[in-house]
Formats: C-alpha cells, sequence, structure tokens
C-alpha cells in the first residue's frame, strides 16, 4: 500500500458508500484517486457522516460521486493528514499482518516512544482511515481497547481475520 503523508487536508474529496469486508462504509477519494477519508455508516447517516468530515477538515469541499467506487480500496494510494507523530504510528500500523495483535505500549516502544502508549491510542483514534490501516489491531493490555466506529467493529475485524477473542 502506498502511503503518503502531510499536514494539510486535499482542497477536494470525492465520497460515495462502498462495501468492504462486509462493512457498509464510506470512502473519500482525493481528486489524484488516493483513498483520504473512511467512515462506517452503521448507524449514521451518509449526510451525517460526511457532515462530521467537514467540520474536520473545513477548507476541503466534499462531493457526492455518482459512479461507485473500486470494491479493493486497498489497491488505491492513501492519503494521510495528520502529525508526524500520527504518521509514524499509522505507518506501524499498516505493518502489522492480519491475524496478529499488538498492545499499544508494544507499539509505542517499537516506535521508540516507550511510556506513550496513550498518544499512540490517541493516533490509533484519529485514524483517517480505519480498515486500510488497521487501528483495529492494536489493543490494551487488559481488554480490546477502543475503536472510532465502537468495539463491536473491532471485534468484528478481528473476528474475520482469525483472531481469537476470549
Amino acid at each position: 500500500m502506498r502511503i503518503k503523508i502531510r499536514s494539510i487536508p486535499p482542497p477536494r474529496v470525492r465520497y460515495a458508500p462502498v462495501w468492504v469486508d462486509g462493512l457498509a462504509l464510506v470512502a473519500g477519494l482525493t481528486e489524484a484517486g488516493a483513498v483520504c477519508r473512511i467512515g462506517f455508516l452503521d448507524g449514521r447517516s451518509l449526510r451525517g457522516l460526511v457532515n462530521a468530515w467537514r467540520r474536520l477538515w473545513p477548507q476541503t469541499a466534499f462531493e457526492e460521486e455518482e459512479t461507485p467506487f473500486p470494491e479493493d480500496l486497498r489497491a488505491l494510494p492513501v492519503l494521510l493528514v495528520g502529525t508526524p507523530f500520527q504518521g509514524a504510528v499509522w505507518r506501524a500500523l499498516s505493518r502489522i499482518p492480519a491475524g496478529r495483535t499488538v498492545t499499544y505500549g508494544d507499539l509505542a516502544a517499537r516506535l521508540g516512544k516507550p511510556g506513550a502508549a496513550r498518544a499512540v491510542g490517541r493516533a490509533c483514534g484519529a485514524n483517517p482511515v480505519p480498515v486500510l490501516i488497521p487501528c483495529h489491531r492494536v489493543v490494551s493490555r487488559e481488554n480490546l481497547g477502543g475503536f472510532s466506529a465502537g468495539v463491536r467493529h473491532k471485534e468484528f475485524l478481528l473476528r474475520q481475520e482469525g483472531v481469537f477473542l476470549a
């Protein structure tokens, strides 16, 4: 997966509903065709989800796409907007193999930031493209931890990857 990280949101984003791994999602793509946003539709309206994106990126023009996006979003490049630390966390997340989990603390240590488990958790929560950048594979030492779309979706994704959940 080609990942580019920058600090400024793109000027325009086209969005459309898409199914990925059995989940109803909305994907946002830049004019260059890079995935820059993914949101879960479960329990949310398309309008509500896109309005939340508009609040995060007020200078970006969001336009609904009439043509469906390809279902294999993993084949597209990814553009992430965040801080250098968030970018380091997101790149590390992209290297966690399917079917494996790591703790927030272990990921912080891998990044050379022992003791930064909470900061890693915040970066996971700010991941603009969950599912593509697999923040669901990071867990707490005591439990599953959180997930931007809710723990129920985290459990679903982990089970789909063959992770045994006690």
